[in-house]
C-alpha cells in the first residue's frame, strides 16, 4: 500500500502517465506503417500485424526501458529549471534586501544570534559525548566496569587484584584492561637536564583490548606485568618522542630515568593517543601496572596497591572490557556481576558489587552532571532561536503589508500565487542563509569561551567540525523556511485586481503578527525567568558557605621523589621553603597537604568501632582522608570547634594525631566527647586531637562527609 501510494504521488510530478501515452501513441503509429507497408507488399492484415510484432520484440520491456530514460531527463530538466528559477529569485531577492539595508542587517543579526547560539551548544555537546578517542578502534564496543556500592549505583574504581580476577575469569568480553591516574615523575635522559613527566600506570592488554597499534617497537608483554618492580620498561608518546628525541629512528631501546630507575623504552603510541577519556590527563609515557610501587617509591613492605586489600585506599584502578560481537551489554553485565557474587576476602562490605556501563568516557557523576548541563544548554538555546524566528517572521510580515500593491501587479502580469510565494521564501532564504554563515563564524569564535565554562577539565577542543556544520545548515534551512512561511501564505492570499483598485491590504496581518508577538513575549518571559533563576542559583553558590575560606590562595605541587631526596633530605626541603615561603611580602601563612577542595578524592572504608563484624555492611564507613601540616587550618580558614589543630613535630618520629570533622565525631561517637580517643580498623594507633567544623570536601552539593585529616 505504502508503494502504491508512493508512486500516486510521485507520477504526477513526473509526467510518467504522459509518457507511456507518448510511447504507445508512437508505438501505434510505427506498427499501423509497417503493417500498411506489408499488406502493400501482399500480406494479409493478419500475417502483417504478426511478423511486425515479432519483428519489434519485447513491446513490455521496451516501454519500461524508454519510461524509465525519458522519466530521468525529464527529472533532470525540470530540476535544473527549478534549481535555475530559484537562483533567479535569489538574485531578485538579494537586490532587494540589499535596498533595504537596516531591515536585512536587522534579520540577518537576529538570525546570526539565534542560529549561532544552538551551533555553539551542537559544538559543546558533539565534543562531550560524541568524541571518539584517537587510533581506539571501534570505541562503541567498549565498556567501563565501576565498583557499585548499591545496585546501579556507583563510580569506585578497583582493586588490582580484583582486576584481574575478573580479567582471568570473565567470558563475556574479548579483554578487560585497567590503568591508573596520571602521576608526575622526575625524567632525565643522556644529555638531558632533569625534568618532569606524566606517566599513566596500565595493564599489559591495554593498548591490545583497546586496539592502538604503536608506531615504533611494541606495547607491553603478559609477563612485564607479573611482578611487582620486577620490568622497568615504558611506552612514550609520540609528543615525547619528538620532543625528546627528536623522532629518532632507534628510539626503542633507549633508556630514560623516572624517579631515579631506569626505564627502557619499549614502543612509541600513535600521535594524538592520550587514552579514551577527553577529561584524563595526557600522560607522556605508559608503564606497566607492576612498575606502580617502585615508580612512586612507596614502601617496598607495602603491596596494598598490588595485593587484595579490604580498605578503599587500595582501589586505584579504572578498568575498560571490550564487547565482542554478538554479546549485549545485559550479558556481559551478568557476567561480571555473577563473579562479584563469587569474589571473597575478608572485611568486604556485602553491598560491593559492580557497575557496568556503555558510557566509556566519563565516571557516572561525570556523566550525570554533563547531561544535566548539555540538556539545559539545548533548553536554553532552543528558546533563543524560537525568539528570533519569530524576530525576524514579525519583521518580514510587516514588511510584507507594505508591499501589496508590488504583489498585486506581479499576480495581474501573469504571475501565480506559488511564484510569489517563490520570491517572499527565496528573501528569507537570503537572510536565512547570510545569518546560518554568521552564526557558524559566531560559534566558531564562542564555542572554545563556552568551553571554558565546563564543570570538567576538558583536553580537547570545542570547535564545529563536520556532523555540527551539517546540523548547522539543517537549522539554517529549516529556520529560514520557517520565518518566511506564514509571510509568504499571507503575501500570496489577496485578489490581485481588488488591491491595485483599492491600494489597501487585505487585513488579518495584524492578527497573525499579534500572535507572533505574543508567542514572542512568552518564549522571552521563560527565558528572562531561567536567566533570573540561573543568576540566582551561580550567585548561591558562590555565596554558599563552603567551610573553608576561599580568599586569595596558591597552591604549587613540589615533586621530590625521583630528584635524588630522601625521606629525611626531602623533609628537611619542605621545612625550608616553608619558612622562604613565609618570609615574603604579603604571605600570610604556609602549609602542606596532600589535597585541597575540589582536588580529587582520598578515602578508606573505616569500622564505626573496633567491634565491629568484618563484612558488616552498614557498621563500615567510608571516610575521607588528608595529611596536613600544623597550619593547614588557619590557611584554609577552617575552624576548630572542639580541641586543638596538630602541632609543628620537631622530629619525624613524633606520635602521629588527627583532626577528625564533625560529622566523623558524630558518627563515631554521638554525644561523647572524641577529644583523645583513637579511630578503629587501621587508624587505631592514631590519636584524636581536635575536631574541625564540616566543610565541602569534593564537589558542590555533597552531603555531610566523614573527614579525618
Amino acid at each position: 500500500m505504502g508503494g502504491d501510494l508512493f508512486r500516486k504521488l510521485r507520477v504526477p510530478w513526473l509526467g510518467r502517465r504522459e509518457i507511456e501515452a507518448e510511447f504507445d501513441d508512437e508505438l501505434a503509429h510505427h506498427l499501423e506503417m509497417r503493417t500498411r507497408e506489408l499488406t502493400e507488399a501482399g500480406m494479409s492484415r493478419e500475417e502483417a500485424e504478426a511478423s511486425v510484432r515479432q519483428t519489434f520484440g519485447d513491446v513490455e520491456r521496451t516501454r519500461s526501458s524508454y519510461v524509465a530514460r525519458r522519466s530521468r531527463a525529464l527529472r533532470a530538466e525540470r530540476l535544473r529549471g527549478w534549481l535555475g528559477g530559484f537562483a533567479f529569485d535569489v538574485r531578485i531577492a538579494a537586490r532587494s534586501l540589499r535596498r533595504r539595508p537596516a531591515f536585512s542587517t536587522t534579520a540577518v543579526l537576529v538570525l546570526a544570534l539565534g542560529i549561532g547560539a544552538p551551533t555553539t551548544v551542537c559544538s559543546l555537546v558533539h565534543a562531550i559525548f560524541f568524541a571518539r578517542p584517537a587510533h581506539v578502534v571501534e570505541p562503541h564496543r567498549l565498556v567501563r566496569v565501576f565498583r557499585a556500592w548499591a545496585p546501579g549505583v556507583g563510580g569506585g574504581r578497583l582493586q588490582n587484584a580484583d582486576y584481574e580476577y575478573y580479567r582471568d575469569n570473565a567470558t563475556a568480553v574479548s579483554g578487560l584492561a585497567a590503568y591508573g591516574s596520571t602521576e608526575t615523575a622526575s625524567v632525565q635522559w643522556p644529555g638531558s637536564e632533569p625534568g618532569q613527566l606524566s606517566v599513566r600506570p596500565v595493564s599489559a592488554n591495554y593498548f591490545t583490548v583497546l586496539g592502538v597499534p604503536p608506531v615504533r617497537g611494541r606495547t607491553f608483554l603478559p609477563e612485564e606485568n607479573e611482578r611487582p618492580g620486577a620490568t622497568p620498561v615504558a611506552v612514550v608518546s609520540h609528543g615525547f618522542w619528538m620532543r625528546a628525541f627528536g623522532g629518532a629512528e632507534d628510539v626503542v631501546g633507549r633508556v630514560v630515568e623516572l624517579n631515579g630507575i631506569a626505564f627502557s623504552i619499549v614502543g612509541v603510541a600513535p600521535e594524538g593517543f592520550a587514552g579514551i577519556s577527553p577529561v584524563e590527563d595526557a600522560p607522556d609515557a605508559w608503564v606497566p601496572i607492576a612498575m606502580y610501587g617502585a615508580l612512586t617509591r612507596q614502601d617496598p613492605e607495602d603491596t596494598a596497591w598490588w595485593e587484595r586489600h579490604p580498605n578503599f585506599v587500595s582501589r586505584w584502578l579504572d578498568v575498560v572490557g571490550r564487547v565482542p560481537d554478538g554479546l549485549t551489554l545485559e550479558a556481559v553485565a551478568s557476567n561480571l556481576e555473577s563473579l562479584s557474587a563469587a569474589l571473597e576476602y575478608p572485611d568486604r562490605d556485602p553491598n560491593d558489587g559492580l557497575l557496568v556501563t556503555p558510557q566509556f568516557l566519563y565516571r557516572p557523576s561525570q556523566e550525570a552532571s554533563l547531561d544535566t548541563l548539555s540538556r539545559v544548554l539545548v533548553a536554553v538555546v532552543g528558546i533563543v532561536l524560537l525568539v528570533a524566528a519569530a524576530n525576524v517572521a514579525v519583521l518580514l510580515l510587516s514588511r510584507a503589508t507594505t508591499r501589496w500593491e508590488e504583489l498585486g501587479i506581479r499576480s495581474a502580469i501573469g504571475a501565480g500565487r506559488p511564484r510569489i510565494m517563490r520570491q517572499l521564501v527565496a528573501e528569507s532564504a537570503v537572510l536565512g542563509g547570510l545569518g546560518g554563515v554568521l552564526g557558524v563564524l559566531l560559534a566558531s569564535a564562542f564555542s572554545g569561551l563556552a568551553g571554558s565554562l565546563r564543570p570538567l577539565p576538558f583536553h580537547t577542543e570545542f570547535e564545529p567540525g563536520g556532523p555540527v556544520l551539517a546540523a548547522a545548515l539543517a537549522l539554517t534551512l529549516l529556520t529560514s523556511v520557517a520565518v518566511g512561511l506564514v509571510p509568504a501564505i499571507y503575501g500570496t492570499r489577496a485578489d490581485a485586481a481588488g488591491l491595485i483598485r483599492s491600494g489597501a491590504n487585505p487585513g488579518g496581518g495584524s492578527r497573525t503578527r499579534g500572535a507572533l508577538v505574543v508567542a514572542q513575549v512568552a518564549l522571552s518571559l521563560v527565558l528572562l525567568s531561567g536567566a533570573v533563576l540561573f543568576t540566582r542559583s551561580f550567585w548561591s553558590a558562590s555565596a554558599e558557605d563552603l567551610g573553608f575560606d576561599r580568599g586569595a590562595g596558591l597552591v604549587t605541587r613540589v615533586e621530590l621523589r625521583g630528584l635524588g631526596y630522601d625521606e629525611e633530605r626531602g623533609r628537611r626541603f619542605v621545612l625550608d621553603g616553608i619558612e622562604r615561603l613565609r618570609s615574603l611580602p604579603g604571605v600570610a601563612a604556609v602549609t602542606t597537604s596532600r589535597g585541597v577542595p575540589f582536588g580529587g578524592q582520598w578515602s578508606s572504608d573505616l569500622p564505626l568501632s573496633d567491634g565491629a563484624a568484618p563484612g558488616g555492611g552498614d557498621e563500615v564507613i567510608e571516610v575521607g582522608l588528608n595529611t596536613v601540616s600544623a597550619e593547614y587550618f588557619e590557611v584554609m580558614g577552617i575552624d576548630i570547634v572542639g580541641g586543638r589543630p596538630p602541632d609543628a613535630p620537631d622530629a619525624p618520629e613524633a606520635a602521629p594525631v588527627v583532626v577528625v570533622n564533625e560529622t566523623l565525631a558524630e558518627r563515631l561517637w554521638p554525644g561523647e566527647d572524641p577529644i583523645g580517643r583513637t579511630l578503629p580498623g587501621w587508624m587505631s594507633s592514631i590519636t584524636v586531637v581536635g575536631v574541625a567544623r564540616d566543610a565541602v570536601y569534593y564537589e558542590l552539593g555533597e552531603g555531610p562527609w566523614p573527614q579525618a585529616y
